[in-house]
């Protein structure tokens, strides 16, 4: 099933509140849905009020949600967890290890604020490592959705999935990248824009400012492709083999740490196979800084023309 995913090409949303929006009409024809919340109540009070006996608000007790989601799996429930990403990956990182990840349990964590979304809150509150904890945790699938409908497929999907899914959420509204039509598939990347001389593979946030940067990059006569790599894990192994066989560039980029996340594993890739290039952009083994979130973005290097800038050295070096 997919939703109706028309949406202007300037209009931007609000990912948290659309999380709400979505679980009522998968609730509406899907009995099995939960809510589960971690002092994330606020998120889903219409839900609340539409399916009273389907929504559990356990506080700040998030190790204790995720046991709780466990045993609603078990009974064949499908329950969506939903906390700040810091606190629902770190905070209940065993309960998700031993509990959800090695039972199979079709638990949908929503790690709410992902990124530098809690910019002002620092190091404590951003979330830029969770994806790298996480990624080893056998059979689980990790999604960093890029716009709209990125987002509500993930969603609608991952109650079919039939295993455990991190689903990572910005608080920032995202805008629309992908092409009309596209079709999501977890495990497979979105080709925007094809290339001649690098291909971009950018996850979340950072498939729009890839965007941006492909076009000052165009003014200096560089043609740059970008792909939408929204699943981390199982990452697409054929896609970046075959935009491998076209440059001798690649260029990952993502709004968390370069170590285990996309960059990582698009690397692991191309080790195997290829004889290629890559600029990995992300954060290099630090801790985050806190200010206003577009501040911090520039700061680190995250923006359109920052991005375009350091592909640009890389490139002609």
């Amino acid at each position: 099933m997919i939703l109706d995913t028309d949406q202007k090409n300037e209009e931007w949303v609000d990912a948290t509140r659309l999380f709400g929006r979505v679980l009522i009409e998968l609730a509406k024809i899907n009995e099995n849905v939960v809510f589960v919340g971690a002092d994330a109540c606020k998120i889903a009070d219409n839900f609340k009020e539409l399916f009273p006996d389907r929504f559990y608000e356990v506080g700040i007790a998030e190790q204790n949600a995720c046991g709780f989601c466990a045993g609603l799996a078990f009974t064949g429930k499908i329950p969506f967890f939903t906390a700040i990403s810091n606190f629902s990956t770190f905070r209940c990182y065993e309960q998700i290890r031993n509990d959800i990840a090695r039972t199979g349990l079709n638990v949908i964590i929503i790690g709410r604020g992902a990124g530098l979304s809690y910019s002002t809150g620092g190091p404590t509150h951003n979330t830029i490592d969770e994806i790298g904890a996480l990624r080893v945790m056998p059979g689980l699938t990790i999604v960093d959705p890029a716009d709209e409908s990125d987002f509500k497929n993930a969603m609608i999907n991952s109650t079919k999935l039939g295993g455990p899914i991190y689903l990572r959420v910005h608080k920032q509204i995202i805008k629309k990248v992908n092409p009309d039509g596209y079709r999501f598939e977890f495990g497979k990347g979105v080709i925007i824009k094809e290339g001649k001389d690098l291909y971009f593979i950018s996850s979340g946030t950072m498939v729009y400012q890839s965007l941006l940067a492909i076009e000052i990059l165009k003014e200096h006569g560089i043609d740059a492709g970008l792909i939408n790599m929204h699943t981390i894990k199982p990452i697409d192994k054929d896609l970046i083999n075959s935009v491998s066989d076209k440059t001798e560039t690649l260029v990952t980029v993502e709004e968390h740490s370069i170590i285990n996340g996309l960059g990582s594993a698009v690397s692991e890739v191309v080790s195997e196979t290829k004889k290629v290039r890559q600029l990995r952009i992300g954060f290099n083994d630090i801790f985050s800084d806190h200010g206003p979130y577009m501040e911090l973005m520039e700061y680190h290097g995250f923006t359109g023309n920052k991005i375009a800038e350091k592909v640009k050295l890389f490139f002609e070096g």
